[in-house]
């Protein structure tokens, strides 16, 4: 339940950030990264977890379930949400990078 709250406030969130209909999470097994996006990914994941002191493996498994398409036609958008570290940011993924599965096909 805590869970499904979460995911309702970020994709609030999400709408106001971006001025956008609505936002939809995305199970990570329906996402497929190319290998940019995979680095880019690992990457962020590594740098935020340096400054924060945290583990990156805990951090980029965080992230992979923090994933929203943005509707009608916008970006993936990675949630960063760290409420004990105050943080609390959302980092967009070229469409270059990404696909993902919705509705059995996959998009983009």
């Amino acid at each position: 339940m805590k869970q499904a709250n979460t995911r309702l406030d970020i994709i609030e969130k999400i709408k106001m950030e971006y001025n956008a209909t609505g936002a939809i999470h995305i199970d990570s097994e329906d996402i497929k990264l190319n290998k940019n996006g995979k680095d880019a990914l690992f990457k962020s994941a590594e740098t935020l977890a340096e400054k924060l002191g945290l583990h990156r493996h805990t951090l980029q498994e965080h992230l992979y379930d923090n994933i929203y398409y943005i509707e009608p036609a916008g970006p993936l958008v990675v949630a960063i949400s760290l409420p004990e570290q105050q943080i609390e940011m959302f980092a967009q993924m070229p469409e270059s990078m990404w696909s993902f599965k919705l509705n059995n096909r996959f998009v983009n």
